[in-house]
C-alpha cells in the first residue's frame, strides 16, 4: 500500500481529529502506516489538529517531511471532535474514509478488518469496543446512550462512540453535523439508505495525556440524542413532527376553556376567568405557530433534493475492482 499524492490514485483516506496529543502524533504514524502498508491500497493520513495548545502542528510539520502522505489541518481554537472530523471529510480524496481517535486508544491494526467489510458491500462499518479500556464512569453513560440510539433509531450498533469507523464518501460527505453528533454517523447516513454493519476491534488504555471528556459533555450527548431523533424522524416530513409537538398545546387549550367556563358557573375569585381564557388563547397560538412552520417546513422539503436523495447501488464486482485499481 503506498501513499497517494495526487487526488486520482487515492483510495483510501485516514482521518485522525488532534487535540493536544503531541507525544501521541509520531507513534501513531508510524503505527497507521506499519497496519496499512501491506494493503494493495493507495491512501492518505490527514491529521486535524482542532486548536491544540502544546506541540501537536509543530510534530504534525515535522512528520510531514517524513510521510508524503501525510496532510495537515489546523484549526485557530478548538472546535469539538464533530467539527475536526468534518473538516478533514471535507479534504478526504479517498473513496473510502477511515476515522480513528489520535490517543492511540484505537489500534490501527483493526483498519484493514474495517476496509475487508466495506469490499462485501456494507457503506459504513463501525468498530466495537467490546473489551473498552476505560474507567467505568465513561463506559455506563456510553452503554446508556449506545442503548438510547439503537432503540430510538432503528440502527442498532453496540458502540456509537468508537472513532475506528470506515465509510464510502459519500456518505459522510453530505452530512451537516455539529455539537457530538459525530457518534451519530451511521444513524445519520442510515436515513440515505446506507449499509451499516460493524466488527469487534481492540481498545487500549490512554498511554498519554488526559481524557477530553468530562462529566459535562453527557449532557450534551443526551441533547444531540434528542435533536437527531428530531431530524432522522421528521426530516421528511416536518408537518408530522410539528403537528405532532402541537397536541399537548391543544389539550391544555381544551382544559383552560373548560376552566375558564367553570370559573363562570361555580363563581370562582372573580379574575381567575379572565387568566384562563388568556392562557387558552395563548395555546391556540402556538398551535397555529407550530402548525404554519410545519406547512414552511413542508414547502422547503419539497424543493428540496436532500430527503430524496439515495446512495447508490454498487456492487460487490465494482467494489473489487475499485480495490484494486493503482
Amino acid at each position: 500500500m503506498n501513499a497517494a499524492e495526487t487526488s486520482e490514485s487515492v483510495q483510501v483516506s485516514i482521518v485522525v481529529p488532534l487535540y493536544n496529543e503531541q507525544e501521541s502524533v509520531g507513534p501513531l504514524v508510524d503505527s497507521i502506516t506499519k497496519a496499512v502498508r501491506n494493503i494493495d491500497l493507495s491512501f492518505e493520513i490527514i491529521l486535524v489538529d482542532d486548536g491544540s495548545t502544546d506541540r501537536t502542528w509543530t510534530m504534525i510539520e515535522s512528520l510531514a517531511d517524513a510521510y508524503p502522505g501525510l496532510r495537515g489541518i489546523k484549526f485557530r481554537r478548538n472546535f469539538g471532535q464533530t467539527s475536526a472530523m468534518v473538516a478533514g471529510f471535507e479534504h478526504a480524496r479517498g473513496w473510502v474514509i477511515v476515522t480513528l481517535d489520535g490517543d492511540l486508544q484505537n489500534d490501527p491494526a483493526d483498519i484493514p478488518i474495517l476496509l475487508d467489510k466495506i469490499s462485501e458491500g456494507y457503506d459504513i462499518v463501525s468498530g466495537w469496543r467490546k473489551n473498552r479500556q476505560d474507567h467505568f464512569s465513561r463506559v455506563l453513560p456510553s452503554r446508556v446512550a449506545n442503548y438510547m440510539i439503537s432503540a430510538t433509531t432503528g440502527v442498532r450498533l453496540h458502540d456509537y462512540g468508537c472513532s475506528l469507523k470506515a465509510y464510502r464518501s459519500e456518505c459522510v460527505k453530505s452530512l451537516n453535523a455539529y455539537g457530538e453528533m459525530h457518534r451519530f454517523f451511521p444513524a445519520l447516513a442510515s436515513m440515505t439508505g446506507a449499509r451499516v454493519t460493524e466488527v469487534e476491534v481492540n481498545h487500549y488504555p490512554r498511554q498519554y495525556g488526559v481524557s477530553k471528556y468530562g462529566f459535562n459533555r453527557i449532557f450534551k450527548v443526551f441533547s444531540d440524542i434528542f435533536a437527531m431523533n428530531l431530524i432522522i424522524k421528521f426530516s421528511s416530513s416536518p408537518l408530522k413532527g410539528f403537528t405532532l409537538c402541537a397536541i399537548p398545546f391543544f389539550f391544555l387549550s381544551v382544559l383552560f376553556a373548560l376552566l375558564s367556563v367553570l370559573t363562570v358557573l361555580l363563581g370562582w375569585t372573580p379574575g381567575k376567568g379572565s387568566f384562563f381564557m388568556l392562557a387558552s388563547g395563548l395555546c391556540v397560538i402556538s398551535v397555529i405557530y407550530l402548525i404554519i412552520l410545519g406547512v414552511l417546513g413542508e414547502l422547503v422539503v419539497s424543493t428540496s433534493d436532500l430527503t430524496h436523495a439515495r446512495l447508490p447501488e454498487i456492487s460487490k464486482k465494482e467494489i473489487y475492482i475499485r480495490r484494486e485499481m493503482k
